[in-house]
């Protein structure tokens, strides 16, 4: 067998196995470490099967230089944008479990078992259309029919569920109780579905989960606090073993996020926008990710006048300091170049000036 198709094979194998893994923590019969460690398997699986389709398609899962493989968001970009395998929807289910399976692994966070279920009933779907769409394969040729989550109560709404969770946190936040701490832990899953179904998909932060607690004290409304949560609904199609269910954007919901520069019409929440955490990075922040030095990645930012577009570039202050700082979508951008074949040394010839070499004779 050719080296590149072992390797696909390999992976693909991987991914199947730590999708079972995943299935059987699920399952067991006892609470401890179950829900961290049923995230971090079934993150994994949809790691592994995406880089054997990326290898599959493209030859390769390593950066420039071939320094690191793929992360899990250059996967995730790769699969909706160039490879057209992943719909946005699809696309925003697998952030929602890595961001769930992120706030498992680095904070305290209590996610209910109607949550968990959606999560592994989820992937178990999506893996195998995954599965069939790119290797013409199906999850039950390869593992036995009954490897499946196993629920008593499976949600029909994820409006309901989500209502029903955020009761839990505001019994936890009323006067008497102030049980601040396992009200964040309660709310991380919530807010972990907010953030990953945001255009910029991001990481949960403590400011915004304390902001979020903050605001429901002062009396506002679960929807208006976590829109993206509101627009959010479960796609259900047969039952039993034939059971799929996908998590879509689409449901009514009495308001509507503004995009930026739009006019408001009827009921309309802007949503706030915490500048440190989207443009949160530096010019070497971007050298390291593209695999470049510093000066070359200075001229790649001036020849595609990074600067000159607000959504890739900001100047921030804090107190008497300034920072330079750029955006995911600036990082997207020099990637695609990179990846379109673009001559870094061609553009330092040119652009050199700007960033501390010789000008250009």
């Amino acid at each position: 067998m050719p080296k590149g198709k072992r390797q696909v094979t390999e992976l693909k194998g991987r991914a199947v196995n730590s999708l079972v893994l995943g299935i059987e923590l699920f399952n067991r019969p006892h609470d401890n470490g179950r829900a961290e460690a049923t995230l971090i398997f079934l993150h994994h699986a949809f790691e592994m099967l995406l880089k054997a389709v990326i290898w599959d398609r493209t030859g390769s899962i390593h950066e420039k230089e071939r320094r690191y493989s793929y992360s899990f968001d250059k996967c995730l970009s790769l699969a909706q944008n160039e490879l057209s395998l992943i719909s946005a929807d699809e696309s925003r289910t697998l952030s929602i479990l890595d961001t769930l399976r992120d706030t498992s692994i680095h904070f305290y966070q209590e996610i209910s078992e109607d949550l968990l279920y959606l999560q592994a009933q989820a992937a178990v779907t999506l893996f195998n259309d995954l599965l069939t769409e790119a290797f013409g394969e199906k999850l039950a040729d390869m593992i036995p029919e009954r490897v499946l989550p196993i629920s008593t109560r499976p949600p029909k709404d994820l409006q309901v569920l989500i209502d029903s969770e955020l009761r839990q946190v505001d019994r936890l936040l009323e006067p008497g109780m102030r049980r601040g701490i396992q009200a964040s832990a309660r709310l991380r899953p919530i807010m972990a579905l907010a953030t990953a179904s945001r255009d910029e998909a991001k990481r949960v932060t403590e400011v915004e989960l304390q902001e979020a607690v903050d605001r429901r004290k002062r009396g506002e409304d679960w929807t208006v606090v976590f829109p993206e949560v509101a627009q959010l609904k479960l796609d259900t199609e047969g039952k039993g073993i034939t059971f799929n269910l996908g998590i879509k954007k689409g449901a009514q919901m009495p308001v509507k996020i503004a995009e930026p520069g739009e006019k408001p019409v009827g009921t309309v929440i802007k949503q706030p926008i915490d500048i440190w955490a989207k443009y949160n990075l530096s010019r070497d922040d971007l050298a390291g990710k593209l695999g470049l030095s510093g000066p070359r990645t200075c001229a790649l930012i001036a020849e595609f006048n990074l600067q000159g577009d607000p959504e890739c570039y900001k100047i921030l202050r804090r107190k008497s300091s300034t920072f330079k700082a750029y955006s995911k979508k600036a990082l997207d951008r020099l990637r695609a170049e990179l990846e379109r074949g673009i001559n870094v040394e061609e553009v330092w010839l040119r652009q050199r000036h700007k960033c501390g070499g010789k000008k250009r004779s």
